[in-house]
């Protein structure tokens, strides 16, 4: 198993900011340095966004709390849940980061591999453990990937990012059919295992995943998963960022082919004991017990009968556990401040036995709440501002962060949710529970952070030109549906000023409530109406005046000056080391791997190590006239061109056996150490192998 010394990893980042500020590392390396560590650019210079992985969502009141305290310290005191089950917190300076790691650190929890071409946060089903009709709790599996496969050195360089998700619940409300990899929970007999699908995704081209294999023994889960994971990192597209995630691999090679790779690379992944180390050892933590207190009086306690009833009816699912429900806290927008959170963590100490998780609708779910306190629990809640009922509904909308923070974001999708919400609030747009059940998600670029195409009603930011100005647009889709291993995805009917969002709404729900058929669904009532249909209908909004007729429509939500599209840079799914000489991107990449040697992050010093001898090989390859797009292309060239030259030691000439050496050894000093020295060792070679050519007489 791949260990991993943990406790000077903040120091190691301390260091590389010296190293960037005193010019002795490039800037591209040091953002792929702290993208793997958690830490993304804001579009705001100077200022960080700190991605904060919340695996299954789970927290505790401690956790909570610490997160309260640096929200409040180091930025606005606000933090961010995502649909991921993250938690990201905003406005944090540089130089605070690493006393914001050791302070998360203390209370288990990590920004490490929250961005850049890693394996993300595994999101999981926060009512796993207590939902009706699940086959069993997928959180000890859940976490135990989570452990398994962080600082793995096989995700520490992938094409791009990569997203897992388990489900156990019926409704596989983790949505393992939007991931890159999914896990849903099956049961044959008496042993538990998964169904595993692969190639799911949203983002400007969106792709159901497909199933992989029917049933995976938890044994066999960490095995099939590193295997999965392989196949990506060699075949996944590293020339064409667009296309590189794993839904495009397995596209090209069909769901066929690309199990036959992974049925090859299962015969080189051996058993890891770990694995089922790991599995028992969460088994055991994972074991949630009642709270010890019993339920709070309701007697002394006032709240509005009307408000209790519709929080009650909306927020309030039962467990199969007797006597104990579920208790959905709206977030509006994913938004919580400092005070609120501290707030939360006592409620959570008071009334659940510390159970509480992020779910991917941007909410909390407080769990093991004795029936009988409920009305304590909602006067508390209230006192809070936290009351809010409709519970992921249609009044709960769903947004990224949008252009408000983010260096991709095109427009304020939080501005349009915020406007939105205020007109259900206000009546401006009608609604009941015949339309409830519905949902909104909003994003503020076409990467679909926001998951709008998963959603009835979806938007994601866009900008035109009228007039001589820039306009900000909302792209309205329509009529997504997730569905285990068959999600259908809205459509995309057409673009409006992004201030007619919430008239646009009200329109589509009046359409939907005058002309459905008995208790058709949206989805389906979009199928049968049709796309030109909905463009009649929604005709009156896509028209825009001038500027001095309606100088509204040409500035974005919550903004006063005129929109300008921001030409930000993403850092999402990391960056491209810019190279200002043939091997520079292999020479930085070993000079960090000497630094984090030095501070025994030894996982990453190999990580780092084998990411140069690529690039090397890219190098060499593309001066043989090939064009590689891939690791495995790169290493295929090699082979072919390369290692029957007789300057070559035996131990570079099977350049992909040595490389998996090394990413299947244990993560130890002495693995560090022979790793680096051997890529020291190939750079030197590679260059006097590129001296040579250049030195070669033309034909």
């Amino acid at each position: 198993m791949k260990t991993q010394n943990t406790q000077r990893e903040s120091e190691a980042f301390r260091h590389e900011i010296e190293l960037l500020k005193t010019g002795q590392i490039p800037e591209d390396l040091f953002r792929s340095f702290r993208l793997q560590h958690g830490i993304y650019g804001q579009r705001q210079p100077g200022v960080q966004m700190i991605r904060v992985k919340i695996p299954g969502g789970g927290l505790n009141a401690a956790q909570i709390e610490c997160i309260a305290d640096l929200a409040e310290s180091l930025t606005n005191s606000i933090a961010h849940v995502t649909t991921r089950q993250d938690i990201q917190i905003h406005w944090v300076k540089l130089e605070t980061v690493p006393g914001l790691m050791e302070r998360l650190a203390a209370v288990g929890l990590t920004t490490r591999e929250a961005c850049g071409n890693t394996v993300r946060n595994i999101t999981a089903c926060p009512m796993a453990g207590v939902v009706i009709g699940e086959p069993f709790d997928v959180t000890p599996h859940s976490l135990a990937m989570a452990q398994y496969l962080l600082r793995n050195p096989i995700c520490q360089n992938m094409p791009r990012k990569f997203k897992p998700a388990f489900s156990g619940c019926p409704e596989d409300c983790a949505l393992t059919s939007m991931h890159d990899i999914g896990y849903t929970a099956r049961q044959r007999g008496t042993t538990h295992g998964y169904a595993v699908y692969v190639g799911g995704g949203l983002g400007s081209s969106p792709h159901s995943a497909k199933l992989l294999e029917e049933f995976v023994p938890v044994e066999e889960l960490a095995r099939i998963t590193e295997a999965v994971i392989r196949v990506f990192h060699r075949e996944g597209n590293r020339k064409d960022r667009g296309r590189a995630r794993i839904k495009f691999v397995v596209a090209r090679m069909g769901i066929d082919e690309f199990r036959r790779h992974v049925q090859e690379e299962l015969k080189v992944v051996t058993d890891d004991p770990r694995w089922m180390e790991l599995v028992h050892e969460f088994e055991k933590k994972c074991v949630e017990n009642p709270p010890k207190v019993a339920a709070v009086d309701p007697k002394g306690v006032t709240v509005d009968g009307v408000k209790f009833a519709e929080w009650q009816r909306t927020n309030i699912r039962s467990q199969k556990q007797s006597g104990y429900v579920m208790v959905h806290v709206v977030l509006p927008i994913g938004d919580i401040t400092s005070h609120q959170l501290r707030g939360l963590a006592g409620i959570v100490r008071r009334y659940t036995g510390d159970h509480v998780r992020a779910t991917i609708k941007q909410n909390f779910l407080l769990r093991w709440v004795p029936q009988g306190s409920l009305p304590a629990l909602y006067a508390d809640l209230e006192k809070l501002g936290l009351s809010e009922p409709g519970a992921e509904k249609l009044t709960d909308v769903t947004s990224c962060p949008g252009a408000d923070t983010c260096n991709l974001g095109v427009t304020s999708s939080k501005g349009l949710a915020r406007a939105i919400r205020r007109a259900f609030a206000d009546g401006t747009i009608p609604w009941g529970k015949d339309l409830e059940n519905l949902r909104i998600n909003i994003s503020g670029c076409p990467n679909s952070c926001g998951q709008h195409h998963l959603a009835d009603i979806g938007f994601f930011g866009g900008a035109g030109r009228n007039d001589g100005r820039s306009v900000p647009y909302a792209n309205l889709l329509l009529g997504g549906s997730p569905k285990e291993g068959n999600a259908t995805f809205s459509q995309l009917m057409l673009k409006v000023p992004s201030k007619r969002g919430p008239q646009v709404v009200k329109k589509i729900l009046e359409l939907y409530r005058a002309e459905r058929k008995g208790g058709e669904t949206f989805t389906d009532f979009v199928q049968r109406i049709g796309k030109e249909r909905v463009k009649q209908e929604l005709s009156e909004f896509t028209a825009i005046a001038g500027f001095d007729s309606n100088p509204d429509d040409y500035n974005d939500w919550g903004q006063k000056e005129q929109f300008v599209l921001h030409q930000g840079v993403g850092e999402c799914a990391g960056v491209e080391m810019q190279a200002t000489s043939k091997f520079s991107e292999a020479e930085n990449l070993l000079l960090q791997s000497e630094n984090l040697f030095r501070f025994d992050q030894f996982t990453d010093t190999i990580a780092r190590s084998i990411q140069a001898i690529v690039s090397m090989v890219n190098v060499l390859v593309r001066d043989e006239g090939l064009d590689p797009k891939s690791e495995q292309e790169s290493l295929n060239g090699y082979k072919e061109k390369l290692a029957s030259n007789p300057v070559i030691p035996a131990k570079f000439k099977d350049l992909d056996r040595f490389i998996k050496v090394f990413e299947i050894a244990d993560g130890a000093q002495e693995d560090a150490k022979t790793c680096l020295a051997s890529a020291m060792e190939f750079l030197g070679l590679c260059k006097k192998i590129a001296e040579s050519k250049q030195t070669q007489p033309k034909a």
